[in-house]
């Protein structure tokens, strides 16, 4: 990945992010770093902002993209899909979402076959980041787990009914075989959906 597109993801996954952890990001100094972010903000991509609230000692400059940096990401055909809602009700939509889910699902679960819990998860992480969600996984102290989507190639759609997300929630239970909830939701204006996962084991992602 190019590097100032490695900026623009990191951030997007983030929220806010100062210059040391940027550098650390990107494995350069912070003097190498500061060229990617200033021209990410000559492009208008990348704004600067001073944060008091990150321990002491003086306040630092924190880096977030611009609403123009939206178009920097994978939008998954999102002027369709807007037209799609506008032009389905809702009982042809949820028909449609639980087709979809169901096309998705056999197509995920035969690269899932014959993997082991720990497997399908990092395998699902990368199949969902391949469709333009951007896929973390977050592994919580209790040995919790989370899929985090720090974008959604059709959030429009999503936030006008929450048909995918819903579907993607059974989705995901049904590969994994463990219980998921949906803990946040980019619809509410959170910074990424977040799919938390948990197993009677408590099963550990090594």
């Amino acid at each position: 990945m190019d590097r100032k597109q490695d900026v623009l993801a990191l951030l997007k996954a983030r929220g806010s992010v100062c210059l040391a952890d940027i550098a650390e990001h990107l494995g350069v100094s912070k003097q190498g770093a500061l060229r990617h972010l200033e021209t990410l903000q000559a492009r208008g991509l990348v704004e600067v902002s001073t944060d008091e609230h990150r321990g002491p000692g003086r306040p630092v400059n924190v880096y977030r993209l611009t609403p123009a940096a939206d178009d920097h990401f994978p939008s998954g055909h999102r002027e369709l899909a807007g037209e799609l809602v506008e032009f389905l009700d809702q009982p042809e939509l949820e028909r449609f979402f639980a087709a979809r889910a169901r096309r998705l699902e056999a197509e995920y679960g035969a690269h899932l076959a014959g993997l082991d819990f720990a497997e399908r998860v990092r395998e699902l992480v990368r199949l969902t980041s391949e469709r333009g969600h951007m896929t973390e996984l977050v592994e919580g102290a209790d040995g919790g787990l989370q899929l985090r989507h720090c974008n959604c190639p059709i959030q429009d759609v999503a936030a006008r009914g929450g048909h995918p997300c819903r579907h993607e929630q059974d989705l995901y239970r049904r590969l994994l075989g463990a219980p998921v909830v949906r803990s946040s939701w980019l619809g509410d204006g959170d910074q990424s959906c977040t799919y938390d996962i948990t197993t009677a084991e408590r099963k550990q992602i090594g």
